[in-house]
């Protein structure tokens, strides 16, 4: 009992719920500590957009469970910096969902930086090359993320990028919406092969990337409208404008927004056309055994907010 009489929920008879973190459409992000290690730790809820539709159809139920365990466990075999690390799985007969512990990460989300203010080219560059990591190791591993998006990188206290919420992505279906129609995501970043139903492609996470950068620099989503089916529409056929605060970020980012998704530049020309974009420090991982560059005043925040999986 705490001292208001209120009993702490304790998961799995190890993680005590602190407090929430945010909602998405696939669960609640909770802040909690580790009973056993001592240390705060990141815990998602994993539940379906419509539990009642799930319900009626245990089948369906039984595969997305096994799907969000077998994801999980395929990022948990991921080791690299720019990817969230996933510590423990939650599942029991007697639980109604599952439950993915993960690291808490100490910073602020994207979205929340650029409230403060726009990144340079350069420093967009750095970021993309460390978001573009983490995709490359999902990627080798056979993961889709099929959401990035500035709500979903969160900046560690040293500017280094991590990619989150691959669960929500993850647990979209072919055509990217639930049985009863609803988007699962963001449609402003969703690429346009996808809302087509061409699934199963790398680069139209490289698409969203794009994206991300553009509205980094530029300030605005070039191509959202007042409602998610007039931005679908938008993304499948209106003009993109050019960019105009983007310097030599600008031609790489138009490149990645190509319609087709096979004029897009591969991963490792990507990395190449980003790497040649000079830099300022903040943004992407230290060199190995060196401590990574402080964050240029444009970027300093405090105090920083702590996440695992931001909501969506």
């Amino acid at each position: 009992m705490n001292a208001g009489g209120q009993e702490k929920r304790v998961i799995d008879g190890r993680f005590e719920l602190l407090g929430r973190l945010g909602a998405g459409g696939m669960g609640m992000v909770w802040r909690a500590r580790d009973l056993a290690l001592h240390r705060e730790v990141a815990l998602k809820e994993v539940r379906p957009p419509d539990p009642a539709l799930l319900a009626a159809d245990p089948a369906a139920a039984r595969t997305l469970r096994e799907r969000v365990l077998r994801e999980a466990r395929a990022l948990a075999r991921i080791d690299h910096p720019g990817v969230v690390t996933i510590h423990h799985i939650v599942d029991a007969a007697e639980i109604a969902h599952p439950w993915i512990v993960m690291e808490l990460v100490q910073g602020q989300s994207l979205q929340e930086r650029l409230a403060v203010g726009l990144l340079t080219p350069g420093e967009a560059a750095a970021l993309g090359r460390g978001v573009l990591g983490a995709l490359r190791a999902a990627h080798a591993a056979g993961i889709h993320h099929r959401d990035v998006k500035p709500a979903n990188v969160l900046l560690r206290p040293d500017g280094r990028p991590v990619l989150t919420d691959f669960g929500i992505a993850a647990l979209q279906g072919t055509t990217g919406l639930t049985a009863t129609g609803e988007l699962i995501g963001s449609p402003e970043y969703i690429a346009p092969e996808r809302i087509r139903g061409d699934e199963g492609r790398t680069a139209s996470d490289l698409w969203s990337l794009g994206m991300l950068l553009y509205v980094s620099v530029e300030g605005a989503h070039p191509l959202r409208r007042t409602t998610p089916l007039a931005t679908l529409a938008a993304v499948l056929d209106e003009e993109i404008p050019r960019p105009v605060r983007s310097g030599p970020l600008g031609p790489v980012v138009m490149a990645l927004l190509d319609r087709n998704p096979d004029a897009r530049p591969e991963a490792a020309e990507l990395d190449r056309l980003l790497a040649a974009i000079p830099e300022k420090p903040g943004f992407g991982p230290a060199a190995p055994d060196t401590v990574a560059a402080p964050l240029p005043p444009t970027l300093v925040t405090s105090p920083p907010p702590a996440y695992g999986y931001p909501p969506t």
